[in-house]
């Protein structure tokens, strides 16, 4: 991939930096990998693909629009490919109280945010159609942007042996960023397929997968995130020798 798609927005000088200080080295993979979807939902991706974003907006003060539904498609494929590899697949449970008490600090950020469009168990807070979880799969129910903070993530993946998270979903700059920062923290190896991740600020979005394939995770084509869940064996499930 020599055009990124951060490129259009460097500087030459934050080009010549980057080259000189070494940033954008490959982690690479591991063998123990598990698939995670952040907040597709229809409060953020709208509730069909091509809803005008002034529409959208109306309705879902997080909304994404069109960016969310363009990677739903990326998404499905790499989410086959780990049913079928019995790989271990996390969902984001992004809801609310109906009090709004558990958004904390968050709803003063938003001049829309005591908006109840994040109200747990409504049609707004559902992972999108095409994606919808599956009973074998576990749900992170989180409060905060980081999928690590506050909830019971880090102890599935240390039973289940992940070495791996290849992250999808939203935004760039919020959810995705601050799990894969965590992620990078704990010492996991974290993998980001470019088409899989999206933002509503194309700015924000672009900026954000340079800052994290800089440092913290690898920002690379789903095609070639495939290419290596595909080549691995299936998996064996906990406690199976």
């Amino acid at each position: 991939m020599s055009e990124r798609i951060w490129d259009k927005f460097l500087t030459e000088k934050d080009k010549e930096i980057f080259q000189l200080a070494g940033y954008g080295k490959r982690g690479g993979f591991g063998t123990r990998p598990a698939l995670f979807i952040i907040d597709v939902q229809y409060n953020f991706c709208g509730d069909e693909p091509g809803e005008d974003h002034r529409e959208g907006l109306k309705k879902y003060r997080t909304h994404c629009g069109e960016a969310g539904w363009k990677t739903v498609p990326h998404i499905e494929r790499l989410l086959k490919i780990a049913r079928e590899k019995n790989l271990p697949v996390f969902y984001t449970q992004s809801e609310r109280r109906a009090d709004m008490i558990d958004s904390g600090v968050q709803v003063g950020k938003s001049h829309r945010g005591a908006e109840k469009t994040s109200q747990e168990g409504s049609h707004a807070t559902q992972t999108v159609a095409p994606l919808a979880p599956q009973p074998q799969d576990i749900l992170i129910g989180k409060r905060k942007p980081s999928a690590f903070f506050g909830t019971m993530f880090m102890s599935h993946l240390n039973f289940l042996d992940v070495d791996t998270l290849i992250l999808c979903g939203c935004t760039s700059s919020g959810c995705l960023r601050a799990t894969a920062v965590d992620g990078y923290s704990f010492n996991f190896k974290v993998v980001i397929p470019e088409e899989t991740a999206f933002d509503r600020f194309e700015a924000s979005h672009a900026m954000s997968l340079f800052d994290l394939n800089c440092k913290y995770a690898d920002v690379i084509p789903t095609d070639e995130v495939a290419d290596y869940m595909s080549a691995l064996p299936v998996r064996k499930g906990p406690g199976e020798a």
